[in-house]
Formats: C-alpha cells, sequence, structure tokens
C-alpha cells in the first residue's frame, strides 16, 4: 500500500564511488521539490474498487380514508434498518484500516429507523354556503395538516488526525474508555469506536395549509390560501460535529450512539401566501 520515494543515497554513492555524501546530494537538490523534508518519504498508493455491500429491511404500515364526509386522511408508519461498509460517492470512501474493511461494516448514514407521517383534509360541508349565521362565516374553507416525526440519522465520529500513521487523517476514529468517554487511541493503532457511531436528534414538524373560496360570480372564483410550516418552530437539527472533541464536550447519548454540537438546522417557522383566480 505504500512505496519508497526518498533519495537513494545508495545508487547515488555507488555511481559516484563514494564520492557524493548524503550531506552533499542533499545540498545539490536543496531548494527543490525533491529536498528531503519538503514532500514525505512515503506516498500512498489507493485503489478503488467496486466491493462495498449493504443490506435494507423495512416494515411499513399505512392507513388512508378517502374523501367521504368531508374528510379524508393518511397516516403512514416506516420502520427500516439500512447497514452497509461504504454509504455513497460523496463521502469518504477510505476505511480506517486497509486491512481490516469488516470494521467498516455498521449503520448507514441514510439509516432512519422511524418515520410517521399524517396528512389529511378537512373541507366545510357544500350546505353551510347558504346557511346562515356562523355556518355561513366557516363555509367554502379547507384545512389541511401535515405531522411528520422521525429519528435521526448517524454520522461518523472522527479524530481530526493521523492517529494510525496510514497518510491520511480523514477516516481516523477514535478509541472509547472506560467511562464511555471517546479518547484518542494508542499511537499507530486504530480507534475501536465503529463506524457512524454518532446520532442527530430526531425531527419533528407540524404543517398546515388553510384555504378559502370566494365566489365573485356563478363562474369566477377567487381561492385565498395561507400556508404554515413548521408551525411550533422546533429547533431540527440537520447535522453535528463529527469531531471526538466535540462529542466528548456535549455528553449526550441516545441509546448507544452519541450526539453532538449541532452544525446545521432545518427550516424555521415559515409562511407563505397565495391568491389564485379560477374562471
Amino acid at each position: 500500500f505504500f512505496r519508497p520515494s526518498a533519495p537513494n543515497y545508495l545508487l547515488v554513492a555507488a555511481l559516484t564511488g563514494g564520492a557524493v555524501t548524503p550531506a552533499v546530494f542533499n545540498a545539490a537538490i536543496a531548494g527543490s521539490l525533491r529536498t528531503p523534508g519538503v514532500i514525505s518519504p512515503f506516498g500512498e498508493v489507493d485503489a478503488q474498487v467496486s466491493n462495498g455491500s449493504s443490506n435494507y429491511n423495512a416494515f411499513n404500515l399505512e392507513v388512508k380514508k378517502r374523501f367521504s364526509r368531508n374528510f379524508q386522511f393518511m397516516a403512514s408508519y416506516t420502520w427500516s434498518h439500512t447497514i452497509d461498509d461504504s454509504s455513497d460517492l460523496q463521502t469518504l470512501l477510505k476505511p480506517q484500516d486497509n486491512h481490516n474493511l469488516k470494521a467498516e461494516r455498521s449503520n448507514s448514514l441514510f439509516d432512519q429507523r422511524h418515520r410517521f407521517v399524517f396528512s389529511g383534509l378537512l373541507s366545510s360541508p357544500p350546505a353551510w354556503r347558504s346557511a346562515g349565521g356562523f355556518s355561513r362565516v366557516l363555509a367554502d374553507f379547507s384545512v389541511a395538516p401535515i405531522i411528520e416525526v422521525s429519528s435521526g440519522r448517524p454520522f461518523n465520529i472522527l479524530t481530526g488526525s493521523d492517529t494510525n500513521a496510514d497518510q491520511s487523517s480523514q477516516t481516523d476514529r477514535p478509541s472509547v474508555g472506560a467511562n464511555g468517554v471517546l479518547v484518542l487511541p494508542a499511537q499507530f493503532a486504530d480507534g475501536t469506536l465503529g463506524r457512524n457511531a454518532g446520532i442527530t436528534t430526531g425531527f419533528v414538524s407540524f404543517d398546515m395549509r388553510i384555504s378559502r373560496i370566494i365566489h365573485i360570480t356563478e363562474r369566477l372564483k377567487l381561492n385565498v390560501i395561507a400556508e404554515g410550516f413548521n408551525l411550533f418552530n422546533r429547533f431540527n437539527e440537520a447535522a453535528a460535529s463529527p469531531q471526538f472533541t466535540d462529542v466528548n464536550a456535549f455528553g449526550k447519548m441516545s441509546g448507544n450512539s452519541y450526539l453532538s454540537r449541532p452544525t446545521a438546522a432545518y427550516d424555521p417557522r415559515q409562511f407563505q401566501f397565495g391568491l389564485k383566480l379560477v374562471w
């Protein structure tokens, strides 16, 4: 996996009969890219192969009610589990240890264990349009809520340094101490923490659309629409810091997975309004 690329002092000595020593040769190439210390004496030889594997299992439960008696709804719940050793081309493809690919098998980055979605539509009865009193006020209204509740997704926890001395600091993971605190592994050793051992917090959102039809003439109608997203303005974590020091400082766990300092969030509460003319 590695190839030497430092100056070949034995060859220089053999060709010059020992007249050019390593010190003399270093002075001769001083200031060039071949100067010892400017570049590493060893370089990686990477081989990318299509040998990743994944496994997906899921259970889906769905309940639907067709539109009748002025309302309809759909509710779905999905339990799923995705396991792989390399999730996608947007993430680092290199393992922590090229000689131990089995250590990379874990929950996928996009593994989402639970997801529940409810959507519905409730509209006022047509008879309210010709009724009097409070029914006439609520005539031609429609209300459509959407509720989503889902669990967090895994992320990989890293040391940020080349702890196993393989010329790469992008895939090194920490070790788990006796008290569960993450620590740097011993020099030239791999971390004992598994891949994708972190997890973001769950996602909860409540959206709603309210609309009313205003009859201008027999054929001309105006739809007034108001929509709200994340109405309770809940903080939904989109990403967390993968640095093990941030994980230790945050000091929280969800089951056997580590939580970390949030670094990104989904949209806060938002509103939008619209008018639609129908003729």
